[in-house]
């Protein structure tokens, strides 16, 4: 008998969620995606032209030109690559994902600063602007 113990969690592998949270902007006309309902539609449609209909998401916040979505970590490749491939066909919008947080508390921060300005992509590593 072994007098060691293993671990029933590494015993019985389950898929957890993992919840990830990812930063969206319309890169096209925002008009369309200022509503929730548009958010929702144009990113179930991009998953479903992409072959990833299974993917689930939600839409935690909408903000003018910027989203929060919450994807399962294992799911996140497949969403960021179906909804960058989005384009401005038939007056669909085209969307960018910008970041991705483990945690909503940074993701909302982000969120609120397209209010204020260019968010912390457009600045150096220091936060001053880049040069150029």
């Amino acid at each position: 008998m072994n007098p060691r113990k293993s671990s029933t969690s590494s015993a019985s592998p389950t898929r957890r969620r993992r919840a990830r949270y990812l930063g969206l902007e319309a890169a096209g006309e925002p008009v369309l995606l200022l509503a929730p309902r548009a958010w929702e539609t144009t990113l179930r449609a991009g998953l479903d032209r992409a072959g990833h209909a299974g993917v689930r998401f939600r839409l935690v916040r909408v903000e003018g030109r910027r989203a929060l979505a919450e994807v399962d970590v294992i799911d996140l490749p497949a969403a960021r690559r179906a909804w960058g491939s989005l384009r401005a066909e038939g007056g669909a919008p085209a969307v960018a994902s910008r970041r991705t947080w483990g945690t909503l508390v940074p993701a909302k921060v982000w969120l609120r600063s397209s209010a204020r300005g260019p968010g912390p992509e457009a600045s150096g590593p220091d936060g001053a602007a880049p040069p150029g």
